[in-house]
């Protein structure tokens, strides 16, 4: 629901200044499930409304919210309804920018919870304005999701306050001789500050003015709300960390490497568990030449991605790690068990890279033998590499003469001899791994 300026007939009075998000800086690393989900709602639900709002016994007219007889039922539904092509593409713009962000960081379930008790807040925000300054408008029906995407904003001032908001604008002031457009990124609390103090202006005005064109006070109601649930979800803290990892971000784009590496140790202190900041704090850590500290962030992000099932990140941070580290490995279990996933994801080069470093690591260790095994099995069946293969059975022979896997080795050896003799290269010399 969004205020549109009636053509004004005298010149002077054509003065006006128009913008509107259009994106955010805030990298989101999920998909918005649930905000395409709603979008794609709000817009079968305007065709629908619009071009077939009777269909047998369904009347979609029933979900408008009437502040006369309000439910809680309307006071939901009536986000999914619009009057025109201009007011859905506007709130779905405001919930596809803001939305993602918001859902991004708080979660599906949460910010499903937002969005609907934003909407319902809004709309009984408004019932409860009209009853008490101008009843004779209880009447009006209420449909749209501004009081929804209100509450995102809210909750956007909580979560993102220290993040900026790209505009699309449009000065147009013809005395002046003004007309300018462009898009440029603003502080994110003056743009919302600027449309807050815009709402509050105009619900003053249209009830003394007896226009009830937009609900305003339904978006300051689902502002309102948006904040306060925010807050309840703990959002304030997780803003706080969100803050130093932005800072860290942009010492990175100014390649200022120990600035970038204060700002994400400061918010691996509030979150130590964020498995990817840790891989990025290892690669500016890389920057100045501390492969140690380096280490211990790979380590810590690789393990991070294990034990939350991201199996394939893991093994992306684990094959960057082995590149940047000559040696790269990890504690003895987990070392294998990613190696071995790189391997079943074909993956082998990876692998034979993970296996050569655990073999020079843990020498002594009882899975060697059988590491060796699997680098001889990939140098032979994926690369044809028969010589390396060779060298990988007679080294474990010569070091692990008792080992269960011995024999086996001897038997590859000897096949391996005989398809030597065939071709004519005689018995494979030995090399080094």
């Amino acid at each position: 629901m969004h205020y549109f300026p009636p053509t004004c007939k005298k010149v002077e009075n054509v003065y006006f200044f128009y913008y509107f998000p259009v994106g955010l800086d805030i990298k989101v690393r999920k998909t918005p499930v649930i905000t395409i989900f709603l979008s794609l709602m709000c817009l079968i639900s305007f065709v629908a409304y619009r071009y077939i709002p009777q269909s047998g016994t369904f009347n979609l007219y029933n979900l408008v919210f009437q502040p006369a007889y309000p439910n809680l039922a309307t006071a939901f539904a009536h986000v999914f309804l619009h009057g025109s092509w201009m007011h859905i593409v506007g709130n779905v713009v405001y919930l596809a920018i803001f939305g993602r962000a918001i859902e991004d960081r708080l979660g599906a379930g949460r910010f499903f919870i937002l969005f609907a008790l934003s909407a319902m807040a809004g709309a009984w925000t408004h019932m409860t304005i009209t009853l008490l300054l101008a009843p004779e408008y209880l009447g009006y029906g209420v449909i749209g999701a501004s009081g929804a995407t209100s509450g995102l904003l809210g909750a956007y001032v909580v979560r993102f306050y220290y993040s900026r908001i790209r505009i699309a604008y449009w000065i147009f002031m013809p005395l002046q001789g003004i007309n300018r457009a462009g898009r440029k990124y603003v502080p994110g609390i003056l743009a919302i500050a600027f449309w807050l103090v815009y709402q509050g202006v105009y619900t003053v005005m249209q009830f003394g003015a007896g226009y009830m064109h937009v609900a305003y006070s339904v978006h300051l109601g689902g502002f309102v709300c948006g904040m306060l649930l925010a807050l309840a979800f703990g959002a304030k803290s997780s803003a706080r960390a969100d803050r130093r990892l932005q800072r860290a971000r942009d010492h990175v784009a100014k390649a200022n490497w120990f600035g970038a590496q204060g700002e994400y140790i400061n918010y691996l202190d509030l979150m130590p568990s964020d498995a990817g900041i840790h891989s990025e704090a290892a690669r500016a850590f890389l920057c100045t030449g501390e492969k140690g500290r380096a280490r211990y962030h790979y380590v810590e992000s690789i393990n991070g991605f294990v034990e939350q099932g991201e199996r394939g990140d893991a093994e992306e941070v684990f094959s960057a790690a082995m590149r940047a580290i000559p040696g790269f490995t990890m504690e003895e279990k987990i070392h294998l068990k990613i190696v071995f996933g790189m391997e079943r994801s074909l993956k082998f080069n990876a692998a034979l890279s993970g296996y050569r470093n655990f073999i020079e690591r843990y020498s002594m260790s009882s899975e060697t033998p059988f590491v060796l095994l699997r680098m001889a099995g990939l140098h032979e069946r994926r690369f044809g590499r028969q010589d390396e293969a060779y060298d990988c059975y007679t080294r474990l022979i010569a070091d692990y003469p008792e080992d269960r896997w011995t024999d086996f080795a001897r038997s590859e050896v000897e096949r391996l001899g005989v398809r030597g003799e065939e071709s004519g290269a005689g018995k494979y010399p030995q090399q080094a791994l």
